[in-house]
Formats: structure tokens, sequence, C-alpha cells
């Protein structure tokens, strides 16, 4: 059973969700925001292991709020609670850059659900230019989510919302047109020294 039936933005949107209340509870320092982020990411990934089809991002999510929750309500840390915006994008910095040094660029999940949308059969899932335009919305994405973490400890906490904002909202403009792009000039490149 493949994943196809919930479109690429709207499945990574899904994927956020746990990250989002998390920042947003912890931001207000309730660390019920640890655990209530936590069941979410079970219930993403349970759906998964029904489907045998895992995302990279859901299954950091449930990796990270696991140690978040046992820290939290076992060991009695604040640091998942007091930091969540730098742990929580430096974490999603790791997960996007190994899935890349692993050839298995995050992106590539919701690229293969915009099938047929935008004209990605099977076949191309594993082609050279395909994964190249998925390594680098991947480490596009790494960038951000590292930036992000940095802006948090080193900015006051109402420019680094901005800053993290306005780097997520051209981070979601540039996934949306990029690929075309970039597959267009990956495709024609060896091309143009004929021209």
């Amino acid at each position: 059973m493949a994943m196809a039936r919930i479109p690429g933005m709207l499945f990574i949107l899904i994927s956020f969700i746990p990250w989002i209340v998390y920042w947003t509870l912890c931001g207000l320092g309730l660390r019920v925001g640890v655990l209530i982020s936590l069941v979410i990411a079970i219930i993403l990934v349970a759906y998964q292991a029904r489907l045998r089809e895992f995302n990279p991002m859901d299954l950091t999510s449930l990796a990270y709020f696991t140690a978040a929750s046992m820290a939290t309500y076992i060991f009695d840390l604040e640091i998942f609670i007091e930091r969540p915006t730098f742990l929580g994008y430096l974490t999603l910095f790791a997960m996007a850059s190994i899935s890349i040094a692993v050839g298995n660029p995050f992106t590539l999940q919701v690229s293969k659900r915009d099938y047929p949308e935008r004209d990605y059969p099977e076949v191309y899932w594993r082609e050279k230019t395909f994964l190249l335009v998925n390594d680098a919305i991947s480490g596009m994405w790494s960038m951000i989510f590292l930036l992000n973490s940095i802006t948090s400890i080193t900015l006051g906490n109402p420019y680094a919302r901005v800053v993290s904002n306005t780097l997520i909202a051209i981070g979601i403009i540039f996934s949306i047109f990029l690929p075309e792009k970039l597959s267009a000039y990956f495709l024609t490149r060896d091309f143009k020294r004929y021209d």
C-alpha cells in the first residue's frame, strides 16, 4: 500500500504538527507540550506502520519526543522546555542532513506523494535528476533548520520568531517552485555545451 493518498504539501504540514504544538506550548512554559507532541508523533508513526512505509521526519519526531518526555517527566530536566526551538530545529537539521547523506532525502517521500499531479511516476523515483532535486530541496531545508536553531539562541524572542517564520515561508515558496526549475536545469545543462 503506497502512501500517495495525501498530497505532498499536506503530508509535510501534518508531519510538522507535533513540532508546532511543542514549540507553541513549551514557548508558553507548559511542560505538557512535550507529552502532547509525543502522542501526536505516535499516532503518525502508527498510521505509517500500518502501511509499512515510514517518513524520516515522523520517525525523528517520535524519537525526539520520546527522549524529551523521558527527560522532562522521569528525570525532571527542563532543557526541552527551556530550549524547544534550539533543540527542535537542531534535531530537524540533523534529520535532514542524515537523510541526504544516506541517499534518501526526507523530501523524497513528499515528492512521491505528488504523483500523478506532478507526473512523477514510480519509475522516476530513483532517477538521478529526481534525486538531485530532492537532495537540493532537503539541503535547503537543513540550512533553514540550522539557521532557525542558531537564531533561537542568538536573537531575542520576537526577532527569532520573525526570522524563523520568514525562513520557513521562503522554504515553502522554494519547495513549491524549485522542483520544476531545478529539473529543467539539470536536464538541459548537458545540452548547453552543444549550443
